[in-house]
């Protein structure tokens, strides 16, 4: 299990770090925008990484569908996240998109390639609870907040409905993802999900669909996106190789923690001290759910 433990906490800290910076790249161009050339890099980075290592890559027809399905849940779910985070507040997205592990875990149940135990339906229910009230007690601050006559901050029900799609997009990601992991390994699972993803946002762009600014105002954070990004994803798919995947996913989605405590410390977002005990439920739940698996 060390393997599972150690390959989630690698994605957690780089998809922490990746889904911060996101916040204001996402602010500069637009999500969209922003997640196409943060794919693009990772994309370019895999390839080098596949010409100068030239890993044994072996595909077949199910490896490569899967890995392009990958790929599209990873296009989808990026760009409602960078969304989410943009509108924010991020306190308020990440605990509903870090429970994507309760989905996992479920379709591991419903596919018979894992059973539930008591401790792990009890966790799920302790991250679905954390995660509601995390939501409902911001969305009562908002609402205290304009009755007092302060300015609204507004766009709560669209970061709501974005962090779900998100979460229900994550876990479709690291289902097909560690499936094809498995087919083909996590190299090239990994470089074609990139390269599908960055292929169809730039087919978009040709079409006209997606008009790409100039990225250089934030090429610095854009690049150390496509990198911790890339690096993230990676490991989440070796987690599909080890004997317990779902504690991969259980503990890459402790990115959100970090990426909460960037933005209270960092950028000064506030957090009520009932919503940070929601949020460490939700996320002790998490940890509830890897220590039972």
């Amino acid at each position: 299990m060390l393997d599972s433990l150690l390959l989630g906490g690698v994605a957690a800290l780089s998809l922490g770090c990746s889904d911060f910076l996101a916040r204001f790249t996402s602010l500069r161009l637009g999500a969209v925008q922003a997640f196409t050339y943060v794919v693009v890099t990772g994309a370019l980075l895999m390839t080098v990484l596949v010409v100068i290592a030239r890993p044994e890559l072996t595909f077949t027809t199910t490896g490569v569908s899967l890995a392009v399905i990958h790929g599209l849940c990873v296009t989808a779910m990026s760009i409602m996240l960078y969304a989410a985070l943009a509108r924010g507040p991020i306190g308020l997205a990440v605990p509903i998109v870090a429970a994507h592990p309760v989905l996992v875990l479920f379709h591991e149940f419903a596919a018979g390639t894992s059973q539930l135990s008591l401790q792990q339906a009890l966790a799920a229910a302790i991250v679905v609870a954390g995660v509601i009230s995390a939501s409902l007690l911001e969305f009562h601050a908002g609402t205290e907040q304009h009755n007092a006559g302060a300015p609204p901050r507004g766009g709560k029900g669209g970061t709501v409905l974005l962090a779900l799609g998100a979460c229900v997009a994550y876990a479709l990601l690291i289902i097909f993802g560690q499936s094809a992991a498995a087919e083909i390994g996590q190299i090239g699972a990994a470089w074609l999900g990139r390269l599908s993803s960055a292929g169809v946002l730039l087919l978009a762009a040709a079409a006209g669909l997606v008009r790409l600014a100039k990225p250089w105002p934030c090429a610095r954070p854009l690049l150390a996106q496509g990198v911790l990004d890339t690096l993230g994803y990676v490991a989440l798919l070796a987690g599909g190789l080890t004997l317990f995947p779902g504690i991969t996913a259980v503990v890459a989605s402790l990115f959100g923690f970090l990426t909460i405590l960037l933005a209270r410390f960092i950028i000064g977002e506030p957090v009520g001290r009932f919503q940070w005990v929601a949020i460490m439920v939700s996320f002790g739940g998490i940890a509830w759910l890897a220590s039972g698996h």
